[in-house]
C-alpha cells in the first residue's frame, strides 16, 4: 500500500500483502468482531469493515491504542470491479456463484487457507450441485 511514513510500515510490517487485479487501488479489510463500529470504516458484513488508503492512518491508530491487532487486517493492492447490471448478468449466467461469508472465512481461519482449497471448501459447504463442482478440475467447469 506504499505507506508514506515509516510508522505505518512498522505497524503493519508483519501483514501479508495480497494482489488482486486489474484495477489499481489499494484497500484493506479489518476484522472487528463484536466490537463497536469504527468511524471511517464501512461495514461490509457483520464483523468485517472495509478501508482505503485514506483511512490507513486511522487503522494504525487503532492498533497503537490496542483496540485492534495488526492480524485483524488484510491488505490488498488491486481489485476487480463490476457495474451492478454486469455482475447480476454474470451471476445469472453462472459465471459466478454467490455464497454466504464470514470474517473467519476471509481471514483464513480454516485448516488450509490456500485459495484453491478455500474455493473447494466453500463449494462443499454449499452442498448439492456445488459440492460436485468442487471435485471437478478447474478446466472442466
Amino acid at each position: 500500500m506504499k505507506p508514506t511514513n515509516n510508522e505505518l510500515a512498522t505497524t503493519f510490517a508483519e501483514c501479508a500483502l495480497h494482489f488482486g487485479g486489474p484495477l489499481e487501488a489499494s484497500m484493506f479489510l479489518l476484522r472487528v468482531g463484536k466490537k463497536l463500529k469504527f468511524p471511517g470504516f464501512e461495514e461490509v458484513i457483520p464483523g468485517l469493515c472495509f478501508g482505503a488508503r485514506n483511512s490507513l492512518d486511522k487503522a494504525a491508530e487503532l492498533v497503537k491504542r490496542g483496540e485492534l491487532k495488526s492480524q485483524d487486517f488484510k491488505f490488498f493492492v488491486g481489485y476487480a470491479g463490476w457495474q451492478l447490471d454486469q455482475l447480476i448478468e454474470e451471476i445469472e449466467s453462472e459465471y459466478w456463484y454467490v455464497a454466504a461469508c464470514s470474517p473467519n472465512l476471509i481471514f483464513g481461519d480454516t485448516l488450509d487457507s490456500s485459495s484453491e482449497s478455500l474455493w473447494m471448501e466453500i463449494l462443499q459447504e454449499m452442498g448439492g450441485h456445488y459440492s460436485e463442482l468442487s471435485r471437478k478440475p478447474k478446466q472442466d467447469i
